[in-house]
């Protein structure tokens, strides 16, 4: 037994050709220092503390015809993620927004996904912070691949999960500690559903494995679980505003909400980048509402839409 050669691992990367590789357009990295479309390139270093102590944090950003959505607002997150563990970040946002543009420029997609993280960074296998050597940024843009116009028509079966919720601070930092949403997940296609919602010790109906959930009351309330212990959505922030001007919406806030406020929902949904707003069918196999997607989260899937395309406070083009 010999050591293996750069040129012969070199050699079966670039031949390996994976078939999920088409569906990644470019790739930014700090480590290696510049912008890289080849998918074989998109590599962490092992001693990351990202990789072995998910020390980092993340933010996912769409793109819509040829800008990105609220990206002023994803990078705000970023920075108070960084901020509420300690992580200083290795650049400033104005210089992580350029370098976004730029890979959004290289890629030339009208559409797509980007990935941004920021880790700790290399150094060593230990917990400890002190033995990094500088703080990465690393940048993907990959297809977009949204829901079906049937199920955005139809909705989504959506279950309650048994896994548990994360407990603040953790459920309000967007890091790369993702166990909990990983096993979410899971069991939801275990199961055989769409989504899944997590519920907290407390009992307050928390959010999905990588959105949020929005409800319709039977008396028209828009009403979205607290951020006190779930992630600030972006874009169900905005959501949130769109709602205020439909005409058949009684009221907009965040609120707690027990399993059985969900069950007796007129409308339900899910919100997210990569959703826009997801109308609910079933829950636990029961239906919400009529069984099939709402009137109002309809309308705001529009809206949301619309403002994605029109409104120039909105986009970053590049």
């Amino acid at each position: 037994m010999s050591w293996n050669s750069l040129e012969e691992a070199l050699g079966r990367l670039t031949r390996s050709g994976h078939p999920h590789w088409n569906n990644y357009l470019g790739f930014y990295s700090s480590w290696l220092g510049g912008y890289f479309k080849e998918p074989w390139a998109m590599n962490v270093p092992m001693d990351d503390h990202g990789f072995h102590r998910g020390d980092a944090v993340f933010e996912a950003t769409r793109i819509h015809a040829r800008a990105y959505i609220d990206l002023q607002a994803h990078l705000a997150r970023l920075e108070r993620s960084a901020r509420a563990i300690e992580m200083q970040l290795p650049k400033p946002l104005k210089e992580i927004e350029a370098i976004c543009v730029n890979l959004a420029k290289l890629c030339d997609s009208p559409t797509g996904i980007l990935r941004l993280y920021v880790t700790r960074g290399p150094g060593g296998f230990s917990p400890s912070p002190a033995e990094v050597v500088g703080h990465q940024v690393y940048a993907a843009i990959t297809t977009m691949k949204p829901p079906s116009a049937e199920l955005y028509a139809q909705g989504v079966r959506a279950m309650f999960s048994s896994i548990p919720a994360k407990e603040t601070p953790w459920s309000q930092i967007k890091s790369c500690n993702y166990l909990q949403n990983v096993l979410m997940k899971k069991e939801t296609v275990d199961k055989g559903f769409d989504f899944a919602i997590s519920v907290n010790a407390e009992g307050w109906v928390c959010e999905g494995a990588t959105e949020n959930l929005l409800i319709v009351t039977q008396d028209g309330e828009v009403l979205v679980p607290k951020f006190d212990y779930t992630l600030r959505g972006t874009t169900v922030s905005v959501v949130m505003k769109l709602a205020e001007t439909l005409p058949g919406v009684k009221g907009v806030r965040l609120a707690d909400l027990h399993k059985d406020d969900v069950r007796r929902a007129r409308e339900a949904a899910f919100v997210g980048t990569t959703l826009g707003v997801l109308p609910v069918s079933t829950l636990d196999g029961d239906p919400i509402g009529v069984g099939r997607a709402g009137e109002i989260t309809q309308a705001l899937n529009r809206l949301l839409m619309q403002r994605m395309a029109e409104d120039a406070a909105l986009r970053t083009p590049f």
